[in-house]
């Protein structure tokens, strides 16, 4: 029997999410098993345990969930509400963690993140169809979106369109034995910025150039901040682009590395007063604030 997406439920931690698409997969780590003179075999052997990986994409509504990940996953000391739990469509598992998440800013558009956990275990449960009818809810758009900016070298009056990403290594530590890690490993976690801007200039020193963006998500009934995402680093890239019929865009990459994923900027470090600082409206020239 076939079932269409409306009869499979999506929940993270218990959670509902209003995903417009979503996918499950399951890894085993096989070998094929040679033994001396043979060319061929039909005998395979497991080489690490079992991986598996759900992501999924949605709309944001404010005060995003999966942002606590940021912060708390991986450090010390590490709790319980760092494990993520999934069930899609009735198959499920507990031990999963976040290795990336990403947020689209497009103008006038509906503003969409998407989610990759890694799970290292068996998926229980069975499939179960469901006819239940997801609860309303208000999807943010990138038309009530203020942007902070402050440029160590550039002036920038408009962002166009950018995204926010989070990166993060995960890694399943086993015993001997063991077909389930007895721990994980967390490395390096890193969260980057790219927006188009309105300066097509060349201009990227060799040490990289300090940056720090901020965008704050607005919802209709009011002017109140429901959600923000925040970057102080380095900008490390710039692109520029363009083909026949269109303008040009350049296109620059700020990254930070900071454990914690703060937002550190030293005082009198940015001139908030010049060109470049300052509420940026998408798609707009003047500054508002």
């Amino acid at each position: 029997m076939f079932y269409s997406a409306n009869n499979a439920l999506l929940k993270i931690n218990g959670n509902e999410i209003l995903a417009s698409n979503a996918e499950m997969s399951l890894n085993a780590s096989l070998e094929a098993n040679y033994v001396i003179g043979d060319r061929n075999t039909n005998s395979y052997i497991a080489s690490n345990g079992i991986g598996g990986s759900l992501t999924f994409a949605y709309f944001l509504t404010g005060n995003d969930y999966f942002k606590t990940f940021i912060t708390g996953q991986g450090e010390v000391p590490q709790e319980e509400r760092q494990i993520i739990s999934g069930n899609f469509g009735g198959l499920n598992f507990d031990s999963g963690y976040l290795t990336s998440y990403s947020v689209n800013f497009s103008p006038n558009q509906p503003i969409a993140a998407s989610v990759s956990i890694a799970f290292f275990d068996d998926l229980q449960g069975v499939f179960e169809r469901t006819e239940e009818q997801v609860s309303p809810a208000t999807v943010l758009n990138s038309s009530r979106i203020n942007i902070i900016s402050a440029f160590e070298t550039d002036e920038v009056d408009s962002l166009v369109a950018g995204s926010y990403n989070y990166n993060s290594e995960v890694a399943p530590v086993y015993l001997a034995e063991e077909t389930k890690p007895s721990s994980i490993s967390f490395g390096k976690k890193t969260v980057s910025m790219n927006f188009e801007i309105d300066n097509p200039t060349g201009n990227l020193p060799v040490d990289g150039s300090n940056v720090k963006l901020e965008a704050n998500l607005r919802g209709y009934s009011s002017d109140a901040v429901l959600d923000t995402f925040s970057c102080s680093g380095v900008m490390q890239s710039r692109n520029l682009a363009s083909a026949a019929g269109d303008y040009i865009k350049q296109t620059i990459n700020v990254i930070q590395n900071d454990s914690q994923i703060k937002i550190v900027v030293p005082e009198g470090f940015f001139s908030y007063g010049s060109v470049g600082a300052g509420n940026v409206g998408m798609g707009s020239t003047e500054f508002q604030g």
